[in-house]
């Protein structure tokens, strides 16, 4: 009898000790196929923090600089924009413009064969070029944002963890820690983790979540947290009354979303061409006038108009949505897609994002004061505006609607943002049937593919 329980006592232990060592060795091997993400997302916080401070005093500066003398545009601005342009051509080439289509790339060629060329889209030297070159772009007084940078800054963060792991360690999927990477720069600019979330499963990935879940959800909680926990929690728009009444109000709900998802569509069809042209162009000498002519253009353009000609636009989302005075001029939102046009399309760093929902914010409330609505009222038209623009250029509209509502936390009008939102994807279909970043993506993937086979 004592041999039977000494026998089912010792195999029990056996059974608990095999347990014991098999959990180990699943626990062992989650935290390390964790801890790049947990690592990189931390970083990703802390940068994105500091980088928006740096953003939000570059912005400052611009404006007291024009408020001490509006005919200082006319120098800075030619000084700050040749200097962006210059910087970005002689040290990273693929620092330019927004930075999205880059990461696209990226993953695209995240694989045994091609992942060596990523390192002309996403390195340490990307993230400095970017950072500076925006920055004193927005000096000068550039319309451009850093939604859009934070997110190939995040990515380039991202990769350099990975590219940095010993080589016997738990094995990592390198396509699933860049659209982490991307999913948390955005989380981390925006505070919107969602709209992260959203945006990778839309715009970046190509396959089933299934292969990323865990790992994109804990690093866009971290980025999220450590950029909360810098800048303290807050949301980028605050919370702007939305309580609607009026049957006029749906009627402003379709115009607006057609004429903002069509402007947002043609704006980057019309960059494209821009780009392409300035491309081309091989001589370094005029490739510089281009840019001298761009940087005149935008300080004429904020002689003649102000502070609003200039920057990410921050400034009228605010007023118009949270102030009485909703008014906007006819030539606003015109103003700023003209202005985003010859800011962006040069070269240089800078995004496209906050630009984009400015231009649509004082495209609703321009349609507002048309159908004479005001109040909340004009406040949902602003907030589709936005969305519905934003849509046009990126053709992801859940990542739009995600995104505003997050912004603003108006859970009421969430059907309304994704009624916007697939308006105008369906309206910039006509416009082009690609997005903008798709655009891009493939001229980078031809580049460098080119480069290689040279």
């Amino acid at each position: 009898m004592n041999k039977l329980i000494l026998k089912l006592i010792n195999t029990y232990s056996y059974k608990v000790y095999s347990t014991t060592i098999e959990t180990n060795a699943k626990l062992k091997k989650q935290f390390l196929e964790y801890l790049p993400f947990i690592i990189a997302s931390t970083l990703t916080g802390l940068v994105s923090y500091f980088y928006s401070q740096l953003f939000f005093f570059s912005e400052k500066l611009s404006h007291l600089i024009f408020n001490l003398n509006n005919l200082y545009i006319f120098i800075t601005t030619p000084i700050c924009f040749v200097t962006s342009w210059w910087l970005v051509r002689n040290y990273a080439p693929y620092a330019k413009g927004s930075g999205i289509p880059q990461v696209m790339a990226s993953i695209e060629l995240a694989k045994p064969k091609s992942n060596f060329m990523i390192i002309h889209f996403l390195s340490f030297k990307i993230i400095v070029i970017k950072i500076i070159s925006s920055a004193i772009k927005v000096i000068g007084g550039g319309i451009l944002g850093r939604e859009g940078p934070t997110i190939q800054i995040s990515s380039s963060i991202f990769n350099q963890v990975y590219k940095y792991l010993p080589k016997n360690w738990t094995t990592i999927s390198h396509q699933n820690i860049l659209i982490a990477g991307a999913a948390s720069g955005l989380a981390a600019a925006f505070n919107t983790p969602l709209g992260g979330i959203i945006f990778a499963m839309e715009e970046l990935s190509k396959f089933h979540i299934n292969h990323y879940k865990s790992t994109l959800f804990m690093a866009v909680i971290i980025a999220g947290l450590t950029a909360q926990g810098l800048g303290g929690s807050y949301l980028y728009l605050g919370y702007p009354n939305t309580k609607f009444d009026g049957l006029i109000v749906f009627l402003g709900v379709l115009i607006v979303s057609i004429f903002a998802g069509y402007f947002g569509s043609k704006l980057c069809s019309l960059l494209i061409q821009f780009i392409s042209f300035i491309n081309s162009i091989s001589s370094k000498t005029k490739q510089l006038t281009m840019v001298l002519f761009c940087s005149l253009i935008i300080a004429g353009s904020i002689f003649l108009f102000g502070t609003e000609a200039m920057g990410s636009g921050k400034e009228i989302m605010d007023r118009t949505l949270f102030t009485e005075n909703k008014n906007v001029e006819w030539y606003l939102p015109f103003l700023r897609m003209f202005g985003l046009f010859f800011s962006f399309g040069f070269g240089g760093a800078g995004g496209i994002f906050a630009p984009s929902l400015s231009t649509g914010a004082s495209l609703g409330a321009l349609i507002a004061q048309i159908l004479q609505l005001t109040g909340s009222n004009a406040n949902l038209l602003i907030l589709i505006g936005m969305t519905a623009f934003l849509t046009g250029v990126t053709r992801a509209p859940f990542t739009s609607s995600i995104i505003i509502f997050e912004m603003t936390d108006r859970h009421s009008i969430i059907f309304f943002l994704f009624i916007g939102a697939i308006i105008a994807n369906v309206i910039a279909n006509f416009v082009s049937k690609k997005s903008f970043y798709d655009h891009q993506k493939e001229v980078y993937l031809d580049e460098v593919n080119f480069k290689n086979v040279l």
